[in-house]
């Protein structure tokens, strides 16, 4: 969120009727607030309210300088007394409004921003922030509309442009959020989270040619986005564009060691492209990872029978077989691996237990393997 702009240096010196005392107390305290010696100006236009507690600038002043030290709740309470004096002070209803956000008192924050664009409709940030509350209470519309507003006001505020992008594509308007999107772009042609809501909604329009371009954009301003990376590699993968789609995930790999759905799709490629070397790696630090997922030493055993590392494979499906033995799939390749092994007995043991286990294709070899 945006940092507050603070205008204690632009606080007036007093030029009302109080008394000569109040006005120089409060005095001081605008310029110990100009020095930004906070606490002594809060001092001093403590002074000022106790000769005269209906001085409306006093209230104000002594809640800027609160601000300033983030005693948000105090702040609010001197807000609202200056407001109860003076109700169409634009920027106390503002700050009291900002101050009761940083409290999480969401709903009152909502009426001060409120009654702060009703006094003065030019105001940005009233919108702004409004708008981030909304969204955050999924109020998605509401948000959008004051996001409109806010860049409607500043045609430069990237964040707000982003932010309508987000609560329309929330509201499943997706062309509208890409518009929103392309302005915070052409705002800041850098802005990660832009170009990377941007790119995701391509992807979920299984625009895959487009999502590959735009994740790009991403990982050109940022090469060590983990999401843009693992995006464009699925991407690739979706248009069967196997190799690119591999070094995305390596990359990917490189950048979260421990990314156990990265290393489980790059195990997925390195089977398509029959790089069954690198297949077996993937799957032995993926069972490094979890070593209790069997899907893992299936998938390795299957790398190690193309590979016709026939021990390795062995262990594999022993492993898979001990911890699963209702699995007819695993007693067949085990078949097939015993076979390689010339041990013609186990081989024809496990194709039958395969049959038994309802595995289809267990049939065809029986006869032929066990009547030898």
């Amino acid at each position: 969120m945006n940092k507050i702009c603070f205008i204690l240096a632009f606080l007036p010196m007093a030029l009302s009727a109080q008394s000569p005392e109040t006005v120089e107390m409060y005095n001081k305290g605008v310029a110990a607030a100009q020095e930004k010696d906070h606490p002594t100006a809060i001092k001093l236009y403590t002074k000022a309210l106790e000769i005269d507690p209906m001085y409306p600038v006093a209230y104000y002043g002594r809640a800027t300088a609160k601000m300033a030290l983030k005693e948000y709740d105090e702040a609010a309470k001197d807000f609202a007394k200056c407001i109860k004096l003076e109700p169409k002070h634009i920027k106390a209803n503002y700050y009291l409004g900002y101050c009761e956000m940083k409290t999480k008192a969401y709903d009152r924050a909502i009426a001060s921003f409120t009654k702060a664009v009703e006094n003065d409709p030019d105001l940005t940030k009233a919108y702004y922030y409004r708008g981030y509350i909304q969204m955050n209470e999924k109020n998605y519309e509401k948000a959008a509309s004051d996001f409109k507003k806010t860049v409607d006001l500043d045609k430069e505020n990237t964040k707000a442009y982003y932010y309508m992008g987000k609560c329309l594509d929330k509201s499943g308007k997706k062309d509208l959020a890409k518009t929103a999107y392309a302005s915070a772009i052409a705002s800041d042609s850098k802005y990660v989270p832009a170009l990377y809501e941007n790119a995701k909604l391509y992807y979920k329009a299984k625009d895959y040619n487009s999502a590959t371009e735009a994740f790009s954009k991403v990982i050109a301003v940022e090469d060590d986005n983990i999401d843009a990376y693992n995006y464009r590699a699925m991407s690739y993968l979706k248009n069967d564009q196997l190799e690119e789609s591999a070094a995305d995930f390596e990359k990917l790999v490189l950048l979260s060691p421990d990314n156990k759905n990265a290393w489980t799709n790059k195990g997925v490629v390195s089977i398509k492209l029959k790089d069954y070397e690198t297949a077996a790696d993937d799957y032995s630090k993926l069972i490094e990872l979890e070593p209790t997922n069997l899907s893992f030493y299936k998938n390795r055993s299957v790398a190690y029978i193309q590979l016709e590392k026939w021990e390795q494979a062995l262990s594999d499906l022993n492993t898979l077989i001990d911890k699963s033995p209702e699995n007819g799939d695993a007693f067949y390749n085990r078949s097939n691996v015993h076979l390689q092994l010339k041990d013609q007995s186990k081989a024809c043991e496990d194709m039958r237990e395969s049959a038994k286990l309802g595995f289809d294709q267990a049939f065809n070899y029986i006869s032929g393997l066990c009547d030898q």
